[in-house]
C-alpha cells in the first residue's frame, strides 16, 4: 500500500483542486465535428462498483463527476462508501479520490477504448485514522448506448481495486 506524508498529500490535493478550477475548455478541431451539437455540460456524472482487496476484502459503491479538461483528458472527483471485512467483523469504509484519466479514443472511433489514470485518494474507516494513498488505474471502456459508457478498471491505491464503471458521455465522446 502506498502512503504519502500529510504535507505531501495536502500539497498534491491543493494542486489537483486548482487544476479542476482552472482547466482550459474542451475543444475539438472542426474536422472532427460532424454536426452542430446541443450545448452540453463539461461535467459528466459517473457511477461505479468496486472490490478493494487490501489485507482484508471490501466492496464499495461510488459516484463521481468528471470534467473534460482537454479532448483526451478527464479530471475527476469520486466518492465511495461500503464495507470492509476485518478480523473483528465487517465495518463501514469510504473514500474520496481526485483522479486524472487519459483516453486513447476520446471520440469513440472504435467500439473499445483504453484509459489510464492516476491521482490521490483519502481512505476512511470506522475506528481508524484516515489514510492518504496514491492511485494508478488502467481501464477499458466499451460500446455506448448513446448516453452511458460502460467500463472496467483495475488499479492500485489502498490495495488492489477492480471496478465496473458507467460514465455519462456525449454521443460521440467517451
Amino acid at each position: 500500500m502506498t502512503r504519502t506524508t500529510g504535507a505531501a498529500s495536502a500539497a498534491l490535493t491543493a494542486v489537483l483542486a486548482a487544476a479542476l478550477v482552472t482547466v482550459a475548455p474542451l475543444t475539438t478541431c472542426d474536422a472532427q465535428r460532424t454536426a452542430p451539437a446541443a450545448p452540453q455540460s463539461r461535467w459528466r456524472p459517473a457511477i461505479r462498483a468496486d472490490a478493494i482487496l487490501d489485507r482484508d476484502p471490501g466492496a464499495q459503491l461510488g459516484i463521481g463527476l468528471a470534467l473534460a479538461s482537454a479532448y483526451n483528458v478527464r479530471l475527476g472527483l469520486d466518492a465511495g462508501a461500503g464495507r470492509v471485512q476485518r478480523p473483528g467483523g465487517w465495518t463501514s469504509a469510504g473514500r474520496i479520490d481526485i483522479l486524472g484519466r487519459w483516453l486513447s479514443d476520446p471520440f469513440r472511433q472504435s467500439r473499445w477504448g483504453i484509459n489510464a489514470g492516476g491521482g490521490i485518494g483519502e481512505r476512511f474507516e470506522v475506528g481508524r485514522k484516515p489514510t492518504t494513498v496514491a492511485i494508478v488505474t488502467l481501464g477499458l471502456e466499451g460500446p455506448s448506448d448513446g448516453a452511458w459508457v460502460p467500463g472496467v478498471e483495475i488499479g492500485l491505491g489502498g490495495g488492489v481495486r477492480a471496478g465496473i464503471t458507467f460514465r455519462r458521455a456525449p454521443l460521440r465522446q467517451r
